[in-house]
């Protein structure tokens, strides 16, 4: 196997993992946005934004498809209170000072800028632990596309095949990454899709190091 020197972080769900509240919060607030914007009520908001979520895959990629400004999804996730939800993580910034210091590290995610920034706060990570930051901010197609992938890979200057991307979403962190020849690590969770699966992100170190072998 090609030496592994990239590692290319999504944030939401993966660096901490998800609350079933926390996602109501930031859906309550997306729905309450489309049903304002279309003029339609909240349910019907709903349903469309659930059906074509389950066909697409990735949260901005439906707002794009129903005809609506793809900074929609960025102000439903930035008008939610994280810190009620995220708190900081000191075994996490360990694992990225300690067990993954030799690695170059790059976030690619579907947060806006201030969004991101603000998560990374909460969790007590510096942005200077990342070789770059690519959001929803920077690129004109979001994840699942592969755009914000290349902008990464052009971050960094090393061949695809020298990255992993590691992410909780398989159409948005797996499925576009491994086009590009990245190897993938899908968190919180089982994928038949992704190279590895862990329980936790605290497990990645683990799996890096069995590639080593």
């Amino acid at each position: 196997m090609k030496t592994i020197r990239d590692l290319v972080w999504d944030i939401d769900g993966t660096l901490y993992r998800s609350t079933i509240d926390l996602l109501e919060a930031i859906r309550h607030e997306t729905y309450r946005r489309i049903a304002l914007n279309l003029n339609i009520p909240y349910e019907k908001a709903k349903e469309k934004f659930l059906d074509l979520y389950a066909e697409l895959g990735g949260a901005t990629a439906t707002i794009l498809r129903l005809g609506l400004d793809r900074r929609l999804i960025q102000d439903a996730v930035d008008s939610v209170d994280k810190t009620r939800y995220v708190k900081r993580d000191q075994q996490l910034l360990e694992m990225f000072e300690v067990a993954l210091k030799n690695f170059t590290h790059v976030i690619v995610t579907n947060t806006s800028r201030r969004g991101t920034m603000r998560t990374l706060e909460i969790l007590g990570l510096s942005p200077d632990l990342f070789r770059g930051i690519v959001t929803a901010d920077d690129v004109v197609r979001s994840k699942p596309d592969t755009e914000p992938f290349e902008r990464a890979l052009a971050i960094t200057g090393h061949p695809a095949s020298e990255h992993v991307s590691i992410g909780d979403r398989e159409k948005v962190d797996i499925v576009p990454a491994k086009a590009l020849g990245m190897k993938t690590i899908f968190v919180w969770g089982v994928s038949q899709m992704a190279d590895a699966s862990v329980l936790t992100v605290y497990d990645v170190p683990r799996v890096l190091e069995n590639w080593k072998d």
